[in-house]
């Protein structure tokens, strides 16, 4: 009994002491929640630090983001800065012949957003002799205080010089027309019938006064048998209104009025005589061609969409680049459009209408020497767009002649009341801002009308009509020596 009893206890103190073991041994699931801290904490760390990090990351972007945005800024505005020197150095050039470019730096901006920009150009005389270069650098400064340009860039442009033989704008009795703020400048003007000015047009400048004579042969009134006749009735062939002026020599029979409505007036300008008193204009007949001789001696015929010659079309090898045959015929209607890369090696003759636009460059062969070919066309002749045309290397345009008329007949020689009725038919229109220069356009018994700006070499027609916004600045001939000079190409120069 006494060895049960001792037994049993000590079976019971042994789990006694089992028991008392498993309370005071350690418990895991409190272990496990401490190192799910540790781990969190480290973890939540290296998110904060990956988030500083991606912030930083972005600011130092944004910044230089900002930075690059800020100067192409000033990079463009020294861009611009550098072509308002091309556009100035050209105004002057075209003052003095001799001008040789600003050395001093002009300030063309100076203010707290655009910070200062000036430039500076050099013009020399290229080994042609009948062109000039002119290199202008245009530089940007952050502030007036900073003594080193933020921004520097340099452009290049090539410039030609025009010169008139005779008169570079020549109309029968229907007139001369100038509206809006069209000016004529470097050319002699002869007008058989009328000159009407408005608006803000003017004829010469007053450092560049120009010969201009109007032969007052404009009646009767109307038309008739007997148009055109000189006007015995005390017309005023020259009338003006609003701001317009003439500057130069002016011989205009019965003129008796140097002055119109508002503020317009004639005055000699710089070396001008003004309105001469007294003075009667030659009646002179505009050029003549002989249309039928032309015609007669084509050699190659073709339609004007044929492939071979229509290049507004692309063709394989040649691209959108053809050449013009001499002595060519294309009958109905032809179009010189697009990227259209045309040269031109002789007389070409058009049944139809001529139109010519987009970036359409046509250009003279050298093999045509000084000998001007002509593109006649029995329609209407069209020019628009950015179209270009180059002068060969001896200086020798196109020249342009539409043959339409009232009568619709382009081989008929209207007279009277036919004359008076084709004048106010457009048949030639010059529009857009193309580069022409040397390039002569007739309007052999209708209008020549001129819109936009640009370069012509002559404008002649029965009624000439000058509509555009901007210089038209005429000469016939290529030449060095001239105080017309226009831009023949572009270029940036990369330092």
């Amino acid at each position: 009994m006494n060895r049960l009893v001792a037994s049993n206890q000590q079976t019971l103190n042994s789990k006694r002491i089992e028991r008392g073991s498993i309370v005071r041994a350690p418990i895991p699931w409190r272990v496990s929640l401490q190192n799910e801290r540790g781990s969190f904490l480290v973890t939540a760390l290296i998110i904060i630090i990956l988030l500083v990090a991606i912030g930083l990351s972005l600011s130092g972007l944004v910044a230089s983001q900002y930075s690059n945005t800020s100067r192409e800024m000033f990079a463009d505005n020294a861009m611009q800065v550098a072509e308002a020197g091309i556009e100035e150095s050209v105004n002057q050039l075209n003052t003095d012949d001799s001008f040789t470019g600003y050395t001093t730096p002009q300030v063309f901006f100076d203010n707290s957003t655009q910070g200062k920009g000036v430039f500076t150009t050099t013009i020399t005389d290229n080994p042609d002799g009948k062109s000039k270069s002119i290199v202008a650098t245009g530089e940007v400064y952050r502030d007036d205080s900073a003594t080193t340009p933020y921004v520097t860039r340099t452009v290049k442009v090539t410039v030609v010089g025009t010169a008139s033989s005779g008169y570079s704008v020549f109309t029968g009795p229907g007139g001369l027309i100038l509206s809006g703020s069209a000016n004529i400048v470097n050319s002699d003007v002869y007008v058989n019938g009328y000159i009407n000015l408005s608006g803000r047009a003017n004829i010469g400048t007053v450092n560049q006064p120009l010969n201009v004579d109007v032969a007052n042969y404009q009646c009767p009134p109307g038309g008739g048998s007997s148009y055109p006749m000189l006007c015995s009735d005390g017309t005023q062939p020259i009338t003006m209104s609003g701001s317009s002026h003439i500057y130069g020599n002016v011989c205009a029979t019965g003129q008796t009025s140097s002055t119109g409505s508002g503020t317009s007036s004639i005055s000699g300008g710089n070396g001008g005589s003004g309105l001469e008193s007294g003075c009667v204009a030659p009646n002179t007949s505009p050029p003549t061609y002989n249309r039928a001789a032309q015609i007669a001696a084509v050699t190659t015929t073709a339609s004007g969409s044929d492939i071979n010659y229509n290049c507004s079309q692309y063709q394989s090898p040649n691209g959108f680049s053809r050449t013009w045959p001499a002595n060519l015929e294309l009958t109905g209607n032809v179009s010189a459009n697009s990227s259209c890369n045309l040269t031109i090696t002789g007389n070409v003759y058009i049944t139809g209408n001529l139109t010519i636009g987009g970036a359409a460059q046509i250009r003279v062969d050298d093999s045509v020497g000084t000998t001007r070919p002509v593109i006649m066309v029995d329609g209407t002749i069209t020019v628009g767009g950015s179209a270009s045309m180059i002068a060969n290397s001896s200086g020798t345009g196109i020249e342009f002649i539409s043959f339409k008329n009232s009568t619709g007949d382009p081989s008929a020689t209207p007279t009277g009341q036919d004359l008076y009725n084709s004048q106010s038919q457009q048949t030639v229109s010059v529009a857009g801002a193309g580069n022409l220069p040397g390039m002569i356009f007739d309007a052999y018994w209708g209008e020549v009308t001129i819109g936009g700006s640009g370069t012509i070499g002559s404008a002649i027609g029965q009624t000439v009509n000058l509509s555009g916004a901007g210089t038209v600045t005429f000469g016939t001939d290529i030449a060095s020596g001239t105080q017309t000079w226009t831009i023949r190409s572009y270029q940036r120069i990369y330092n």
